[in-house]
């Protein structure tokens, strides 16, 4: 059970950060300012040296900066604790995906944060730069008002996410077990409206291409000769895939749990005029729950293959991705401390407890939970249905219901020292 703080305590916090709205703001701004699109476009150097610099001045110890390589730093910054409470870790991910086509799909410059009434518009705003702010600044507050935790803060800010997490939480996981007793990642928890769930569920991730093999020849002779126009099976296959993969949802305790399938995310295939295609490729990402193994899906899809491979017809073959392959679901408790303390938290500041629920894409919180580290993968404010698209934004009110949230959660989880 989680500990009601002290009137004052919280009233002190609050007033805190209500004091520096306007520079938790600006400080939003200056990180979606800084380029740190996933490479080629961009890497997460800058923003790492700007949130270490921005700990120091705030009066939190100082990042370390912590690399499987220099050019994908994650930044540590720990604010310890008397050494009596438990541990938490407020983990958030500082790399973006690609603007795109920002001339034409953009309404704002992507790399300027742009208010437009309640609305703050920016490349990973809501992506979760937001969240990376309001958790920094919570944090400081707490230290500002000379509040003494029992537990240690662990502050994560971490690369790589939105590409596998090779170099962020993947290697930063087994470095940090044992050393944290809990994980609260700040994605944004809403897809219509902020605030929509508490998740309990990261949904995992299976990423693969079916490629086609069909007969590339001279496309005069399609009348005279036998051929396999590998694009044309290529979309037949598409459509069979959908149709052929829909499992029915899994029973939980939350609420029945269904699989997402996305055939044709990307597609590939064709020479030129003149040429029949004889090879094709599509790719496909599907979004698993707790009770579907890698083992279970891998066995369908080969054999879905093998059955879609003929005699005078295409050769199909399923290859998976070399990082996105597999990254497992995973599930927090629901009578666990933190997610105790979360429901506390939000109630207190939004009058009541988002639903709990399964966040709807795939978080860093599976490299933790493999580890030991329960892991509650999303509570942030933002819109998932905005983000990876253009004008992504984040209601600025929400940033602050942010900020006094998690400094709740802090507080009841970590224990005041008395």
């Amino acid at each position: 059970m989680t500990i009601a703080q002290p009137s004052d305590i919280v009233l002190a916090v609050d007033a805190h950060l209500h004091a520096q709205r306007a520079e938790l703001e600006g400080f939003i701004g200056e990180l979606v300012g800084i380029n740190s699109q996933i490479p080629p476009f961009g890497d997460e150097r800058q923003i790492a040296g700007f949130l270490t610099d921005a700990a120091t001045r705030l009066g939190l110890p100082g990042g370390d900066i912590v690399a499987r390589d220099p050019h994908r730093p994650n930044v540590l910054i720990r604010s310890a604790g008397s050494g009596t409470g438990p541990r938490l870790m407020l983990n958030g991910h500082i790399d973006t995906k690609p603007v795109g086509d920002a001339g034409h799909l953009w309404n704002t410059d992507p790399l300027v944060a742009t208010r437009i009434g309640d609305d703050i518009f920016g490349l990973g705003v809501s992506d979760m730069k937001a969240a990376i702010a309001a958790m920094l600044y919570a944090t400081a507050a707490i230290k500002a008002c000379g509040i003494s935790l029992t537990g240690d803060v662990l502050l994560a800010f971490v690369a790589d996410e939105e590409a596998g997490a090779s170099f962020g939480s993947r290697f930063l996981a087994p470095q940090l077990a044992g050393q944290i007793d809990a994980c609260l990642i700040g994605e944004p928890s809403g897809w219509t409206k902020d605030w929509e769930g508490i998740h309990l569920i990261s949904r995992g991730l299976c990423g693969f291409l079916v490629r086609v093999q069909g007969t590339q020849m001279h496309s005069s002779l399609t009348d005279r000769m036998p051929s396999v126009n590998a694009n044309m099976e290529m979309a037949r296959l598409m459509l069979a895939l959908k149709q052929d993969y829909s499992p029915a949802p899994i029973e939980h305790p939350l609420g029945p749990l269904a699989q997402t399938l996305n055939v044709g995310v990307t597609t590939k295939g064709g020479v030129f005029y003149g040429v029949v295609p004889g090879n094709a490729t599509f790719g496909c990402d599907l979004r698993t729950v707790p009770g579907v193994t890698e083992e279970s899906v891998h066995a369908f899809l080969d054999t879905w293959a093998e059955h879609n491979t003929t005699v005078g017809g295409p050769t199909v073959t399923i290859e998976y991705d070399d990082v996105l392959c597999w990254i497992a679901s995973s599930e927090i408790s629901v009578d666990h401390a933190l997610v105790e303390a979360a429901c506390s938290a939000t109630t207190d500041v939004l009058g009541t407890a988002p639903p709990l629920s399964v966040f709807p894409g795939t978080t860093d919180a599976p490299w933790y939970d493999a580890v030991g580290i329960p892991t509650l993968p999303s509570l942030g404010p933002g819109i998932l249905t905005y983000c990876h698209g253009p004008n992504e934004f984040v209601r600025a009110e929400a940033i602050h219901e942010a900020a006094r949230i998690y400094a709740r959660i802090l507080l009841d989880f970590c224990g005041v020292q008395r």
